[in-house]
């Protein structure tokens, strides 16, 4: 039977972790690692400088399930130390999308992104909902659109593998997707956000700092951002974890020649 691990970046209480662990509880054994705490926009972030604690936690459906009080990349390396390989690595439901070149600060892009680099098939799965419950458990949202077309992705990735230069996919599905909604194959749009920081004063008179993202409104058609935003349709990444850039080695050597 195949082995499943399911983590998030949301924590291990998240209705979307529950909705995810129940959408592939038929497809094989599935095993849980996930943060005990909110770890939102952790991105890569390894906990070095002290101990870690893991907490067995009950989760339906789940084989075996840990809370650890770390970051979502720690729940990976921690599954594969305790329970060695997988068959397919699973990082969501996450509560709010997921898109473009931002999602290697995403922790529940970057937990798929570090099975990928064990070589296990990942899928990070995110949902949109509106921004002020991305921080929240997921009380009174809908997530089994999201279950089906997870589910529908999960089997598929199952039965017949990714195609060679696939190393895992990033799936962002709309909030008024139906199980009818069309599935597209995109790539990352190039920037969702523009950084910046917010200044405010505290009672004492001195000054702290927000950082708040300024969202770019325009997409290109056939990136995830204009299939999720523009047209309302499962936008599916697929992302090759080896990031060299695709040029002519010898005309890129020759430029740097002064």
């Amino acid at each position: 039977m195949p082995r499943i691990l399911i983590t998030n970046d949301d924590g291990i209480y998240s209705r979307g972790l529950r909705a995810a662990v129940e959408a592939v509880k038929d497809l094989g054994e599935v095993y849980v690692v996930a943060p005990l705490f909110q770890r939102s926009a952790s991105g890569r972030a390894m906990t070095l400088h002290r101990p870690l604690r893991a907490k067995l936690i009950d989760v339906p459906g789940a084989k075996v399930a840990y809370g650890l009080d770390g970051m979502p990349v720690d729940c990976v390396i921690f599954a594969l130390a305790r329970f060695t390989d997988f068959d397919l690595a699973i990082s969501g439901i996450n509560l709010g999308e997921n898109l473009s070149t931002e999602i290697t600060v995403s922790g529940t892009a970057s937990a798929a992104i570090e099975t990928a680099t064990h070589g296990i098939p990942s899928i990070a799965v995110s949902l949109e909902v509106d921004w002020r419950k991305t921080l929240s458990e997921g009380e009174g949202i809908d997530f089994s659109v999201a279950s089906h077309f997870l589910r529908r992705i999960a089997k598929a990735v199952l039965e017949r593998g990714f195609p060679d230069g696939v190393d895992m996919l990033n799936v962002n599905v709309p909030r008024d997707a139906t199980p009818e909604t069309e599935i597209v194959v995109t790539r990352l749009a190039r920037r969702r956000y523009r950084p910046t920081i917010e200044e405010r004063i505290d009672p004492r008179g001195h000054p702290y700092y927000w950082i708040v993202g300024r969202k770019c409104e325009k997409f290109e058609p056939g990136t995830d951002a204009y299939a999720l935003k523009v047209e309302r349709k499962v936008s599916v990444t697929p992302i090759n974890i080896d990031m060299t850039a695709r040029v002519d080695f010898e005309n890129l050597y020759k430029l740097l020649i002064l």
